[in-house]
């Protein structure tokens, strides 16, 4: 299946709020959190991506459909070096999960910005960990860290930290 990461722009807004939406909603199982009253799951800080050139948004596309997307920040949240390229969202609607659509836009993002690449993932969210050890383990050929990472809320997470393109 042919698959596309696409730079998205200012009018592709409303598409990845509705994208986020299915995302967080996805995501609730791992944080045990509920949609507003009005049934949305908003995700406040899209606008940044349009406002902070350290932060892009893109959409994925798999056999010229809409698929998903991904949102990254310069900057890390783990150990604050500002070089470091953050996956701060990666969303794959689930109809072509498990398709190769993922591991495909996963690879693309990773050569979007050479260097070193953080992914963080909740250590309650087995699915997540299991596809982003086996995308960065082929992106790298297997050289990459794995650490244990707390968030300042108490959540553990698992972070991946490799280079890419790898040396």
């Amino acid at each position: 299946m042919k698959v596309d990461l696409v730079r998205a722009s200012q009018s592709d807004r409303s598409t990845l709020e509705n994208l986020l939406h299915l995302h967080m909603h996805d995501f609730s199982e791992f944080l045990g959190t509920t949609p507003s009253e009005q049934g949305w799951f908003a995700y406040p800080r899209l606008p940044l991506y349009w406002e902070d050139p350290r932060r892009a948004a893109f959409l994925v596309r798999a056999a010229d459909g809409l698929a998903g997307f991904a949102l990254t920040s310069r900057g890390s949240l783990v150990s604050g070096d500002p070089d470091v390229s953050d996956v701060a969202e990666f969303f794959v609607v689930r109809g072509v999960r498990r398709r190769g659509v993922g591991c495909a836009a996963a690879q693309q993002l990773f050569r979007t910005a050479p260097g070193v690449w953080e992914v963080r993932v909740l250590d309650s969210n087995p699915p997540a960990q299991r596809f982003w050890q086996r995308v960065v383990e082929q992106h790298t050929s297997g050289r990459f860290r794995l650490e244990p990472w707390t968030r300042d809320d108490g959540s553990e997470w698992h972070v991946f930290r490799f280079t890419s393109p790898p040396s």
